[in-house]
Formats: structure tokens, sequence, C-alpha cells
């Protein structure tokens, strides 16, 4: 192996190789002096920091200091509000559901909610057959409905049906939400 080209670099001097060497110090020099510099103006912002905050406890009034306290009470407040209203119930959704996805020639007489089941019995008349068949289809189609029991159906002497439907729903239909739309419940499902 020949060596003679880096003596050759070692024993000639080019002036390049001395600027490139000298910026490079130049330049870790100037990096190491900007490092202490900001680790000083950092200590001295951080002990200027504690004094004034320190110049203002000491300042502070005592009816700043309860006022500050009840704010800090009602913050407190509003979370436990938050947390309630986010782990409540809303039987309403329910009754909206149900008033979107009703066809129009439906009538309910009676309305049963079960939260803690997400159920819902319902007693109610249609025109006929067909009907209750497009009511329960409209149901069935919906992403919150998990199952429909038909329990009874029956024609009465004026032509009217009958019925009994027991719709078991998602859970989260119950939920709050303060945009229903967020639900899926709106908008409202067409009749066809």
């Amino acid at each position: 192996m020949d060596f003679s080209a880096i003596f050759q670099l070692r024993t000639k001097k080019y002036w390049w190789m001395d600027v490139i060497f000298y910026l490079a110090i130049s330049f870790l020099m100037a990096t190491v002096f900007c490092y202490v510099i900001f680790i000083i103006k950092n200590d001295t912002q951080r002990s200027q920091l504690e004094k004034i905050e320190s110049e203002i406890k000491a300042i502070a009034t005592t009816q700043q200091k309860l006022e500050e306290n009840q704010v800090v009470l009602y913050q407190a407040k509003i979370e436990d509000f938050a947390t309630l209203l986010k782990n409540h119930e809303f039987a309403s959704h329910a009754f909206i559901f149900m008033e979107d996805h009703t066809l129009t020639n439906v009538w309910f007489m009676r309305i049963s909610i079960d939260r803690m089941n997400a159920q819902i019995q319902v007693s109610g008349e249609t025109d006929n057959m067909e009907t209750l068949s497009r009511q329960i289809a409209i149901f069935e189609k919906n992403e919150y409905v998990k199952s429909i029991d038909l329990l009874s159906s029956s024609s009465s002497e004026s032509g009217m049906v009958n019925f009994n439907l027991s719709l078991a729903l998602e859970p989260k239909i119950f939920s709050y939400s303060p945009n229903l739309e967020d639900l899926g419940i709106l908008p409202v499902f067409s009749e066809q």
C-alpha cells in the first residue's frame, strides 16, 4: 500500500486547508460560547421569575386571594358537572329516534323505555299489515337497532292493525351528545 500521498499532504502546506481548519475551530468556539451564554441567561431569567412571583405573592391582597380561591372552586365544580353530563343518559334521544324513524300512518299508544337494558317496548296501531312491515324494515335498517321482536299483532274490527314491538337498541343512543347529528339520529328518514 502506498502512503506517499498522505505524507505529501503532511509535508506540503495548502492555504485552503488552514482556512478550513481555522473556520472549524472558530465555529466550535462560537458554539461553546453561545451555549454558555444561553445557560447563564436561562439561570438569570429563572431567578428573576422567582423574584417576581414572590413579589406578587407578597403584594396580593386577601380579597384577591379569596377571589382566586373562588375561581378555583368554580373550575372544580365545572369539571364535576362536565363529568356528570358526560356520563348521564338521556331518554329523550330515544324519543327523537322514534319520532324520526316512524312512518306517518303509524301511531304509538304506549312507549316503555328501559335504559338499563337499552330496550323500547311500543304498542300502537297502523292502517294495514304492509305499513307495519315497512315500519319494522325501517327499524331494522337503522344501525342503532340491534334486534326487533314482534310480540303480537292483530287486526281490529275497524280494519286497523294493533301491534306490540320490542326494540333492542345500542346503549350509546342514550348517551349525551350536544349535537344529535353526532349520534346519527338525524336527518329524518323519508317515507318510501
